[in-house]
């Protein structure tokens, strides 16, 4: 009898103890998935550092032009506030380095500047909303100014000029980086999508300023993004993995996201107003 209870209470104990351990690994797994594959929660403070060491701006229309091509060095991103439901604000400064072509229209007439831009004579700064529900772009601000060596036709000789242009991007929709979660193989579309920038040179000619509007439409693309498996990728800030994210078709948009850093790691894009290749030198995310 005494065998009996005794063999029943170690089967109790070694069927308790199995269970204990089954449900310890079911909330690990949980646990892991929730941190690897859901969207990120970002607190004020939170800052990340890329080099952009390319950079192509390139926007033509109705006899206005705005092109930039060069870098962008400690291009730091920085969480300045969360206090809204919906967005989460993000400030953003960097070290210009390029070379512009710009036509400028106004009811005076038209102005053709050609010059560069030079990182200890120029500031970088702006402002990027992004959705808290799903990291989706729903504006961009950005302003560039300083003093630039700048020729201006029909001169053929530059002159130090100041100056600041104000860029404003307004977005009909969210624009869809993810979709978390995020899991391998899984595909998600770009919704039709309008793009508004107003740009607006002032400053280098005293009170007279140059408006520049762009107007552009994107049409809804089926399963448009595609998220692959993770792999550890390289970077200057470290070895992650990652989730390799692009376009389905031409692979013109593609980058990185690594749920450790909570943020893209990489990306390399060719579109047809520009092009950006970027990486992680630094974060600060935990």
């Amino acid at each position: 009898m005494k065998r009996t209870i005794f063999g029943i209470t170690v089967g109790i104990l070694l069927l308790t103890t199995s269970i204990s351990v089954a449900i310890a690994q079911s909330q690990l797994l949980s646990q892991t998935t929730s941190f690897d594959d859901t969207v990120p929660e970002w607190e004020v403070g939170d800052s990340w550092t890329y080099t952009v060491d390319s950079l192509t701006i390139n926007y033509d229309d109705q006899g206005q032009k705005l092109f930039i091509d060069g870098r962008i060095d400690d291009f730091t991103w920085t969480v300045t506030d969360t206090s809204d439901s919906t967005y989460y604000q993000i400030d953003f400064t960097g070290k210009l380095t390029a070379n512009y072509d710009i036509i400028l229209t106004s009811m005076l007439g038209s102005i053709h500047l050609t010059g560069t831009f030079k990182n200890t004579l120029t500031r970088l700064k702006g402002t990027i909303l992004f959705t808290k529900e799903s990291l989706q772009i729903y504006e961009v601000t950005a302003e560039i100014k300083g003093l630039s060596a700048a020729t201006i036709a029909p001169l053929k000789f530059p002159l130090p000029l100041p100056f600041k242009l104000t860029i404003h991007a307004g977005l009909s929709v969210d624009f869809p980086l993810f979709d978390f979660p995020l899991s391998s193989f899984k595909f998600w579309s770009l919704p039709d999508l309008g793009v508004t920038m107003q740009a607006y040179a002032s400053g280098i000619f005293g009170i007279i300023g140059f408006p520049i509007n762009f107007i552009m439409q994107y049409s809804w693309i089926p399963l448009a993004f595609y998220c692959q498996d993770k792999q550890d990728v390289t970077v200057a800030a470290g070895t992650f993995s990652a989730y390799k994210i692009s376009t389905i078709i031409g692979e013109f948009f593609e980058y990185y996201y690594a749920p450790e850093v909570g943020n893209i790691i990489k990306i390399d894009s060719t579109l047809q107003n520009g092009a950006v290749h970027a990486e992680l030198k630094s974060t600060n995310y935990s």
